[in-house]
């Protein structure tokens, strides 16, 4: 396969992708079809070349490979690729009227704050190795960081190395666009994520009880009491981690008292314990971040789930944003949501 033709070919609503080779051209699959082979775009050879054209909002960000000869494959013709943190790499592209503002955010040199590396052992059995990375993120420039917020970020490492959410929130404070915050990244569980997530209370009782505890002694925190009821703690979580995050909101809203819910995952059962504790009880104080990739089959569910919310009287904020399930539109929509949780005063 020679080089000589960069893919995709991008106009005002329409990408398409091409590929070069003998054979059977490959399927194209991605965040639209979330990830499915079956529902993938199919390729048409003309000549040498075999093309295949998706019609996208003018604002999207996609992130999709090839599906050539029973394996996943990045574009070789694509130059943008991403870790996609399952152990891949995904080809990405931007619409002409897709923001970058993350990506500005993490390239600008602006007064940076401190990330500490570390790490947590749990006594408790949770899913997945005791011993997990924890690293801790302390603001630039701030007058009395002993009276800072917390956010706690669960998948932690995806958040910091892969979304640099450590230099979005440099360059938000900096711009004096949100309030300052520290943070505490706190690793996932790895194969007995979903376990560890799916609205566990046995994780929610060693968030509260070991790991905000953790978080406030290494970063010199004085702990927050709660205001009106709504705990001094924020939590932010995506996927499975966004189920946590609400959970921990819903349960215990006398320590979570702010959550941000990016793509919650709905696909287990709508009728699980958090939705039915919302379904049964009085809404907490708290205050809710919501959003989804409008190109992500979780796009409807969640729809449903804010219909929920607002129906029984939840505080919230719903923004879709236009991409898929991953880290750079989670990301990107952080870039709103961060202010809207963490108002600069």
């Amino acid at each position: 396969m020679t080089r000589d033709v960069l893919s995709p070919l991008v106009s005002d609503h329409d990408v398409t992708f091409l590929w070069q080779g003998a054979g059977r051209p490959p399927v194209v699959v991605g965040d639209w079809c979330d990830w499915d082979t079956d529902r993938g775009l199919a390729m048409k050879r003309r000549g040498g070349v075999s093309s295949a054209t998706l019609r996208l909002p003018r604002n999207a960000y996609l992130e999709y490979r090839f599906f050539h000869r029973g394996d996943l494959v990045p574009d070789p013709l694509n130059p943008h690729r991403t870790r996609n943190g399952l152990g891949g790499v995904n080809s990405r592209v931007w619409m002409p009227g897709a923001s970058r503002r993350a990506l500005t955010l993490r390239r600008r040199r602006s007064p940076r704050g401190r990330v500490l590396r570390g790490s947590i052992t749990f006594d408790r059995g949770l899913p997945g190795p005791r011993k997990r990375r924890f690293d801790l993120y302390m603001p630039p420039a701030v007058a009395d960081p002993a009276n800072l917020p917390l956010l706690l970020v669960l998948d932690g490492p995806d958040y910091l190395d892969r979304g640099g959410l450590h230099r979005t929130l440099d360059g938000l404070i900096g711009d004096r666009a949100m309030a300052p915050v520290a943070a505490a990244f706190l690793a996932d569980a790895g194969p007995g994520r979903s376990a560890e997530y799916t609205a566990s209370d046995w994780t929610l009782r060693t968030l509260a009880e070991v790991v905000v505890p953790a978080a406030i002694e290494r970063l010199g925190l004085r702990p927050g009491a709660a205001v009106e009821g709504r705990g001094p703690v924020a939590i932010l979580g995506a996927s499975f981690g966004g189920v946590m995050a609400l959970h921990a909101a819903v349960r215990l809203p006398d320590v979570f008292g702010t959550a941000i819910v990016q793509s919650y995952a709905v696909y287990p059962s709508p009728e699980w314990s958090t939705i039915a504790l919302i379904r049964a009880t009085p809404p907490p104080p708290v205050r809710l971040w919501l959003d989804v990739g409008t190109l992500e089959g979780l796009a409807e569910p969640v729809d449903g789930l804010v219909e929920l919310l607002r129906e029984r009287g939840f505080k919230l904020r719903y923004q879709p944003y236009p991409a898929g399930h991953n880290q750079t539109g989670w990301a990107e929509s952080l870039v709103d949501a961060l202010p809207v949780m963490f108002p600069a005063v």
